[in-house]
């Protein structure tokens, strides 16, 4: 026989239960919505592909840029040298 306690929490106990499917139902929801939009191996090595690309091409644009400002540099520093020595006095 149960206990008036336990006959007062019976309600209470059916609400938290449904509370606890209901909330169960939109995890469940969004776990399955989430888990669609996550990549697959397909989707990852396509951006692995084209991310290698990306990379090698701007690598090569640097190497460019870096080669032309060590040229300018070379340059730079020549003229000057050049000019300093031309106005030191002979002796």
């Amino acid at each position: 026989m149960m206990t008036p306690d336990e006959l007062r929490d019976v309600p209470a106990q059916r609400n938290k239960d449904l509370l606890l499917d209901r909330r169960l139902t939109v995890l469940e929801t969004r776990f399955d919505t989430t888990l669609t939009m996550l990549p697959n191996k397909a989707d990852l090595a396509e951006l692995k592909a084209e991310l290698k690309a990306d990379i090698h091409g701007e690598s090569a644009h640097l190497s460019k840029w870096m080669a032309a400002t060590a040229i300018t540099m070379v340059i730079g520093f020549g003229g000057m040298i050049l000019t300093m020595m031309a106005r030191l006095p002979h002796a």
